[in-house]
């Protein structure tokens, strides 16, 4: 016990370290720490390290383009938790439910900044170059531009359809040009199953909404 106790309160000075303690007790008794999982016959898992194993390292995220530099880029981890705050703070800006846009960005791309469609739909809303050159962004794999250029359209598309989250989108999947000649949902299977899956997760039909020129 003595040793375990050298070893306990080393690792209390040192605020900085890393390794986690896992502790064994032994058919005899005695206690063991140790600084990695033991696996050998008699030991019993003693503290909830021990139990759980070694913690899976999760390296931190960029958020930006896979390709692009990282100079002036900003280091955070996980990456989707980032987004999900950007979202929330860009999200009244366009007067939209920021639960809606999230569920777009987990169908559109994952989370993911760098994520690029066989139709070259690009970024976390992937957006086509024809949208996003019409909203304004110059870098579809700047996680920022990305979200407002997603989010201008989503507004745009809510108020062009009423308020009816449906039709926006059916219009966000496929175009507002394929909802129009199709008097409603397209009758894509990509496009009814997207705007399906994404309804039953968002749990609204209707949606504020402003009538934008554009």
């Amino acid at each position: 016990m003595r040793w375990g106790l050298i070893v306990i309160l080393a690792l209390a000075a040192c605020p900085t370290a890393r390794a986690e303690l896992f502790m064994y007790r032994t058919p005899g008794g005695h206690t063991v720490f140790s600084d990695r999982v033991l696996s050998g016959a008699g030991y019993t898992a003693a503290n909830a390290a021990a139990r759980r194993g070694p913690r899976k390292y999760v390296a931190p995220t960029i958020i930006g383009p896979a390709t692009a530099s990282a100079r002036g880029a900003i280091l955070i981890g996980p990456g989707r938790q980032a987004v999900e705050r950007l979202i929330e703070r860009l999200a009244p800006q366009y007067a939209l439910d920021p639960a809606l846009v999230k569920q777009i960005v987990a169908a559109e791309s994952a989370f993911r900044t760098d994520a690029r469609s066989p139709k070259n739909a690009q970024g976390l809303m992937q957006l086509i170059p024809a949208t996003a050159a019409r909203f304004g962004v110059t870098n579809p794999w700047d996680a920022e531009q990305n979200l407002r250029g997603g989010m201008a359209y989503l507004s745009w598309l809510l108020g062009h359809f009423r308020g009816d989250v449906r039709l926006a989108l059916a219009g966000y999947n496929a175009g507002e040009g394929a909802v129009a000649r199709h008097g409603g949902l397209p009758p894509y299977t990509e496009t009814r199953n997207y705007v399906a899956g994404i309804i039953s997760r968002y749990g609204k039909t209707e949606h504020p909404y402003t009538v934008i020129a554009r």
